[in-house]
């Protein structure tokens, strides 16, 4: 899911048992309610527990973009959706492998 904030938000943020992994972001410029210009900060982020296995991460960080169905096309489909969608089941992987390796 995208989250937005008026800065960037770390790529691991622990707050109890859960734990927040962020990634890919952006700062990006929008109009406030007065129309004035501001900066904020748009990036993905995937909830998930301090205590989830690897596989658990991956799944949640991947099911956080991807829908079951939304998943099951995208490999189905194959073409520039399956890359899309391997080239960010890479990325799920290093990110729980990052957190596991900080956690260690």
């Amino acid at each position: 899911m995208k989250v937005y904030s008026s800065e960037q938000l770390p790529v691991y943020q622990v707050s109890g048992q859960e734990l927040r992994i962020h990634w890919d972001a952006q700062e990006v410029s929008t109009s406030g309610m007065d129309d004035e210009p501001r900066t904020q900060w748009e990036q993905n982020e995937a909830l998930c527990n301090v205590s989830d296995s690897y596989g658990q991460l991956v799944a949640k960080i991947i099911g956080s973009v991807y829908d079951y169905n939304a998943e099951f096309a995208a490999i189905n489909d194959g073409g520039e959706k399956y890359a899309a969608y391997q080239a960010f089941r890479a990325q799920a992987k290093q990110l729980a492998d990052g957190w596991l390796n900080k956690a260690a």
